[in-house]
């Protein structure tokens, strides 16, 4: 196991600390239960949050078999590769579904957006002005999105693959932190003003990110 901490400052006080362990792009691999288990046993983390593409194009019960048997809280979106079912997939799971919901935690509000502003006709797909309007009303909240925002952690084949919807809402609400995933290439960490950026990389390669709520620590592991 291969782990680089990044220490990263912080300048908003936060009362309660969160060790997450995100995850992103796990396409169908159950191996990931095992990785998450080990994981566990290293850092001891408090919640899983999931960013979506939980299957490769279903089927929705592999969805929830995954989520299911995952150690611990956890939270989700869909994504692009998950086909509308996975949503009630999700919801028939232990796991919370954010999709398009807020959710109250450990004294931190979550807001999450799956699927992408575009794509695969049989994946999940939402309109940029409705992220927009949606996560942009949450401030200062943690975003838990698929697609990352437009210009960070986005790059892929030489162009940006993010949504200005989900970028737009940033700018207006200043999440403390964003944990997205989509973009395989983009796998790493990103610090702008008040928010910390996470895109943790394919779960179903074995990578995953530990993020800490209270001194901004991020721990990047690959298995």
């Amino acid at each position: 196991m291969q782990v680089v901490v990044v220490n990263l400052l912080y300048s908003h006080q936060i009362n309660e600390n969160m060790r997450i362990l995100a995850m992103a792009d796990i396409h169908g691999a159950e191996s990931v239960v095992y990785m998450a288990q080990e994981i566990s046993g290293l850092y001891n983390y408090d919640v899983i949050m999931i960013a979506g593409d939980i299957t490769n194009f279903g089927p929705a019960n592999t969805a929830e078999i995954i989520l299911n048997n995952l150690p611990g809280k956890v939270f989700a979106v869909p994504g692009n590769c998950d086909p509308p079912d996975v949503i009630n997939a999700i919801e028939r799971s232990k796991a919370v579904n954010l999709h398009w919901k807020k959710r109250l935690w450990a004294g931190y509000t979550l807001a999450g957006v799956g699927g992408v502003n575009g794509g695969f006709s049989m994946g999940i797909i939402f309109n940029d002005k409705d992220a927009e309007r949606f996560l942009g009303a949450c401030k200062n909240c943690i975003f838990l999105t698929h697609q990352p925002p437009y210009g960070i952690l986005d790059a892929v084949g030489g162009r940006h693959a993010g949504s200005r919807g989900i970028i737009n809402a940033i700018q207006k609400a200043q999440p403390i932190l964003v944990i997205s995933g989509h973009i395989h290439e983009s796998r790493g960490h990103f610090y702008d003003g008040n928010t910390l950026f996470v895109n943790p990389g394919p779960a179903r390669e074995g990578y995953a990110s530990i993020v800490d709520t209270e001194s901004r620590q991020v721990t990047e592991i690959e298995i």
